[in-house]
């Protein structure tokens, strides 16, 4: 499943991506390099098409998508699992008093129109350091330009009514930590975004979108096949995660990539397999060139996950 971010916040995109062009149906397809002769050198990959500007008057009429917003909590320690159930019921009641805010009531999802719409960014984050005895303090983060938004401001001004209500909970003495840090976010999907969120999402408001046209690939190189493991008729398999900007460019420093959770990582020989097929899968992804996300008739970040599979089956 592929993500759109809009700034710093990811939409759920109902498309997938195939390497060789994005589809309206059906499983990503894998980039697949076959075992045999060494693949010719790359073929120089040509520079996206101008992206149209940016329509600031992209009318209403056309936000034909209702999305619901969740608050995420998670733990900074994932060492600390055993008060998740705390960390859950502080997220909740930050939701309700969020939802309040926003004139929600108790039996329904209030809109997040007028203060927060479609074109806000809702990529901040807040942090509160809880004691087991009930007492709490928000942390105070470096000034970030994604701190002060509309969406953010709220989140805060509905975390400081739990703190001031004294709604945080309490653990017991057996508890592993007698404090621990909560990070509270808002995302367009139930489920963490955030590499180490182990916490749940509760819904807070909903906001009208356009519809979403997905990053499409332009071209990209070659895939190349490991020499030591191609020699050895090994194959293997790797799911990288990647930003592409409003430009078509992938982020290098977003690209990682996405383990199997059910699954021990590899360890020696497995390992040196594995890192060799990623970093290869990396040079290939770091040379594509895309057509951006559009959202609103607007260039917007994506973040997507592409699989790439080597075979050995063609070995001689």
């Amino acid at each position: 499943m592929a993500a759109v971010r809009l700034g710093g916040a990811a939409l759920p995109a109902a498309a997938c991506l195939w390497l060789a062009a994005c589809a309206a149906r059906g499983p990503a397809a894998p980039v697949v390099a076959a075992s045999g002769p060494a693949p010719a050198a790359a073929a120089p990959v040509p520079a996206p098409a101008a992206v149209p500007r940016c329509d600031p008057t992209y009318p209403d009429s056309v936000l034909t998508v209702r999305d619901t917003i969740y608050l995420h909590g998670f733990l900074l320690d994932t060492t600390a699992r055993g008060l998740l159930p705390q960390v859950d019921l502080v997220a909740q009641r930050v939701a309700y008093r969020l939802r309040l805010l926003l004139g929600g009531r108790t039996d329904s999802l209030p809109s997040g129109e007028p203060l927060v719409t479609w074109r806000s960014d809702i990529g901040g984050n807040l942090e509160v350091k809880a004691h087991g005895d009930g007492r709490a303090t928000r942390l105070e983060l470096l000034p970030m330009p994604l701190m002060d938004t509309v969406p953010t401001r709220l989140m805060a001004r509905a975390l400081d009514s739990v703190l001031t209500r004294g709604e945080m909970v309490t653990w017991s003495r057996e508890a592993p930590r007698d404090s621990v840090e909560m990070r509270f976010v808002l995302a367009h999907t139930p489920e963490p975004s955030y590499p180490r969120a182990i916490g749940s999402g509760f819904p807070v408001f909903t906001l009208r979108l356009p519809a979403l046209t997905p990053v499409e690939l332009v071209a990209h190189p070659v895939l190349r096949y490991p020499e030591g493991q191609r020699d050895v008729g090994i194959g293997g398999h790797v799911l990288l995660r990647v930003t592409i900007d409003s430009l078509g460019r992938p982020v290098p420093a977003s690209i990682h990539d996405i383990y199997p959770a059910d699954r021990p990582r590899p360890e020696g020989k497995e390992l040196d397999d594995y890192l060799a097929f990623s970093d290869a899968a990396h040079e290939m992804l770091i040379a594509a060139r895309y057509r951006p996300a559009r959202l609103g008739g607007c260039p917007v970040n994506s973040t997507i996950d592409v699989p790439f599979d080597f075979s050995s089956s063609g070995r001689r």
